[in-house]
């Protein structure tokens, strides 16, 4: 007996409702439970594991008329449920989205800051199927050029000079996604002879470009439509027409077209019914003009931007969350909804419904708070780009051992051969995937969880009995 059910007992005929029957502790209709090892965590495993995982409210609903201990609310609502493997891969958090918007700076000057982004796959046209867009970020002046999906880290530095530097001139940085292009030793090497910056969003988090996402968004879903065939043919053809109605079109962020920052004026559409009259009368002095209300302009256009920025900022972090703090070493669980990929193959009759909603624990290997990003250890994902931003991450609720002992999973020694080298024991296979030539089967190890899962070509599982038993189950399924 512990030293509340001691000090209680003693009150047993002073405090009402305290009473002993059959040599067991009640205070009214409800069970004190003495805090002995699992004994508390058999309860917790009752009403929340075998029921369902609800929450806190209800979980300790089916638990509070028959039993109690002391902090057994607290207990379950800050401890058990918090840490609970479960929960935590499959259920959606329910607060606010972390992580404040960062704005990209503003540069000073026209061809300073360029985007550049890929839209596709489209259906093919004159041997195209992808659209590359170079944006400017402070004229909004835009470059669109068709190209094949499968193109080369070479040929798009070829078309980034021909179209882009050879209009524009050498930019100061290029912000752009983690397409495999941007990421690839040739580009990088190539930009840092340069002495041009390369600036890339995190995974799965394109709001800090906000501005060149739009446009994309416009000209796939509104501008090209217009002109595309019923066989969805000719888009390649309309790209200089969508590129001058974009560039004729008043930007709301600016307050100008692109084109009265390129040129100084919007040009005509439609001839003027009226002469024009000349209001100045050396060309000198309306060269100087030109210059003077161009420089105006630009400099409008930059603080109508800050403006914009500082507003949509401010508007978008009211309903952001400044938490969690993470910091290196932590341990935190990765989103899945942009890599459902890996749980659904094609012809697969799963759905996402089902799908867990985060995977981990991984660790945080390094930490940028400044702008709200961090790189993780992913050692099964090593395609994907590893820095994401603070709204794909949620922090990992470690088990207390002190509290619930036996919530704790017990990973076994690993087996020690005669040369001296480790090994762990496989349990069973629980997916394939079918990669090149041959097969991938992703592995669980005896003792472990879903964390440690790993993916193991056929050759490194040859006279495995896991793999012959996978084997057999998918013959029996497709027989």
């Amino acid at each position: 007996m512990d030293a509340f059910c001691k000090k209680l007992s003693t009150m047993c005929g002073t405090m009402p409702g305290v009473e002993w029957s059959d040599g067991l502790l009640y205070v009214g209709q409800r069970l004190v439970l003495p805090r002995t090892a699992s004994l508390h965590e058999r309860f917790f495993q009752l009403v929340h594991d075998c029921m369902g995982h609800f929450g806190a409210n209800k979980s300790y609903a089916s638990l509070c008329n028959s039993y109690y201990w002391p902090n057994m609310c607290k207990d379950l609502q800050e401890a058990y449920i918090p840490s609970c493997n479960e929960c935590q891969h499959n259920k959606s958090p329910t607060t606010w989205p972390a992580g404040p918007l960062h704005p990209l700076p503003i540069q000073d000057t026209c061809g300073d800051s360029v985007t550049v982004n890929f839209i596709g796959p489209l259906p093919k046209d004159e041997g195209y199927d992808m659209l590359i867009t170079m944006t400017d970020c402070l004229n909004s002046d835009i470059c669109l050029v068709p190209c094949q999906s499968s193109i080369s880290t070479e040929h798009f530095a070829h078309i980034f000079f021909d179209h882009w530097y050879c209009e524009n001139g050498l930019p100061l940085d290029i912000i752009s996604d983690h397409d495999k292009i941007f990421v690839s030793r040739f580009w990088k090497s190539l930009h840092k002879l340069m002495g041009v910056k390369v600036k890339m969003s995190s995974a799965y988090h394109p709001e800090p470009d906000g501005a060149s996402e739009r446009m994309n968004k416009t000209i796939s879903n509104q501008a090209l439509w217009y002109y595309v065939e019923r066989s969805q043919k000719g888009w390649v053809k309309a790209l200089p027409k969508v590129r001058f109605d974009l560039m004729n079109t008043v930007n709301a962020s600016t307050g100008y077209s692109p084109f009265q920052l390129h040129l100084g004026h919007a040009p005509w559409v439609l001839p003027p019914l009226l002469p024009l009259t000349q209001v100045l009368t050396t060309d000198d002095c309306a060269a100087h003009m030109f210059l003077k209300c161009l420089h105006l302009d630009l400099l409008d256009t930059h603080d109508n931007l800050l403006a914009s920025r500082i507003a949509q900022a401010s508007s978008v972090n009211k309903s952001q969350s400044d938490k969690p703090h993470l910091a290196v070493d932590d341990l935190i669980l990765l989103s899945t909804k942009h890599h459902r990929w890996d749980y659904m193959r094609k012809c697969d009759s799963r759905v996402a419904k089902f799908m867990p909603r985060f995977d981990g624990p991984y660790h945080i290997i390094e930490a940028h708070p400044e702008t709200s990003t961090y790189m993780l250890d992913l050692p099964n994902m090593p395609n994907i780009f590893p820095t994401f931003h603070v709204s794909q991450l949620r922090r990992y609720v470690a088990n207390n051992p002190t509290l619930f002992p036996t919530h704790v999973r017990p990973h076994p020694a690993p087996v020690i051969t005669e040369n001296g080298s480790e090994e762990v024991v496989i349990d069973c296979i629980i997916e394939e995937w079918h990669c090149g030539r041959g097969w991938r089967y992703l592995v669980r190890w005896v003792g472990y969880g879903p964390e440690h899962d790993e993916w193991m070509s056929c050759q490194e599982l040859e006279d495995c009995e896991a793999l012959d038993r996978w084997l057999e189950g998918r013959e029996a399924i497709s027989s």
